[in-house]
């Protein structure tokens, strides 16, 4: 890792009138270079220790607590998930006529965590919403679990397949089913395995699945933008609580300085304030492409979905990047900004967003909380600010 010895200072001017741009009610931003404390940037009611909803930026610390338990010999990435979770066998495949049928290929734990299992959500499934009954964009309500079905905590719709392990890769509910492995592995739910292993290790002390009351009334509220407006209305959580179902793709609390610290030990190679979390080895699967030769995140495009009325123009990911075992990795830098190839990223549907780049030390934060995903104010904020973390960096 090459790193940043120097302590960033982006001109907090120049962000505050990125910020009074747009409509969004408040905002944290945050960047980290090498072992430097990270620097924030907070707008509205929020601050660095406010919670957050952080949906899918919950599926980098279930890869985390699989690849912990790979270290400790107690998971084979290359072995069928089934041997851990017959369950899984549970799951065909849903064909185009919605006939369904078992996989003639074992899923692996490699498989769910590069998102190539053929396990995909029901919003970006065409198939799997005319199998439900539901609208394009509609959102599927929870489905009770049938008498003698695994339940997999997923709040939803019982996990569906649309083709082969190792076929394509397609966003879906994957890292579910490794935080359902990790539970039946180390007997332990993702959430006390989540607190002993990886937030009270490395000092998280306000992240989890359940926190304490005195914690939890800092939750930001959520907005939600009106479709025919625009303009930002109030939404209430859909969460239990307490929770008792712990989902590995989503549902995390958390706050923009403890997801920065989880990011830091993992830019410095699994090892933050002397504490180790995983191996260097181990880090560099994080920071390295793991799909199969020629794969992209290429996939069949549903045209039935419209994008936010404010989308922005740069998207969260192209078609031609790549993914590791945690998030995607950047692959055209000349038409997105500022970022480097090789980077890594991903986010949260509640429209939070990380950049996290091992050759520079560099770890960059944007937490908001709204719907829809890839709001276009939020999301162009949170590339304004990492290209002026990169336009520091780089120069």
């Amino acid at each position: 890792m090459a790193g940043c010895s120097s302590r960033l200072e982006i001109n907090k001017k120049t962000v505050a009138a990125a910020f009074d741009e747009t409509s969004i009610p408040y905002a944290v931003l945050g960047v980290s270079t090498g072992k430097n404390d990270p620097q924030f940037y907070s707008f509205g009611d929020a601050n660095p220790n406010a919670v957050f909803e952080i949906a899918s930026m919950t599926k980098a610390i279930t890869a985390t607590a699989v690849i912990q338990l790979v270290e400790a010999g107690e998971i084979d990435l290359d072995v069928p998930v089934a041997n851990y979770l017959p369950e899984i066998n549970e799951i065909k495949i849903l064909e185009e006529d919605l006939t369904t049928r078992p996989g003639t290929v074992p899923i692996t734990m490699r498989h769910l965590l590069t998102h190539t299992s053929g396990i995909v959500y029901s919003f970006n499934s065409m198939r799997i919403m005319k199998a439900l009954g539901l609208a394009p964009g509609e959102w599927p309500l929870p489905e009770a679990v049938p008498e003698g079905i695994y339940d997999w905590g997923f709040n939803g719709p019982q996990p569906r397949r649309v083709f082969e392990a190792g076929d394509r890769w397609q966003y879906g509910r994957s890292l579910g089913v490794a935080g359902r492995v990790v539970e039946r592995i180390s007997g332990l739910d993702l959430d006390t395995y989540f607190k002993m292993h990886i937030f009270n290790p490395l000092g998280m002390t306000r992240s989890g699945y359940n926190i304490p009351d005195d914690v939890r009334v800092d939750l930001m509220p959520m907005s939600m933008r009106d479709p025919a407006t625009g303009e930002l209305m109030p939404m209430p959580s859909m969460r239990p609580v307490p929770m008792e179902s712990f989902y590995g793709g989503g549902d995390l609390l958390s706050t923009p300085r403890d997801y920065v610290r989880f990011l830091q030990c993992l830019v410095n190679g699994g090892e933050l304030d002397g504490v180790r979390i995983l191996s260097e080895a181990s880090v560099e699967s994080f920071f390295t492409n793991q799909l199969p030769d020629g794969m992209t995140l290429s996939h069949p495009l549903v045209e039935a979905f419209d994008r936010p009325a404010n989308a922005p123009q740069r998207s969260i990911f192209d078609d031609q990047d790549t993914h590791s075992l945690a998030w995607t990795i950047e692959a055209n830098p000349d038409e997105r900004g500022y970022r480097p190839q090789g980077v890594g990223s991903w986010a949260g549907i509640f429209n939070t967003y990380y950049t996290i780049d091992r050759e520079r030390g560099v770890v960059v934060v944007s937490f908001f909380q709204l719907l829809p995903f890839n709001d276009g104010e939020a999301y162009e904020l949170y590339r304004i600010f990492e290209d002026l973390v990169y336009e520091s960096v780089l120069q």
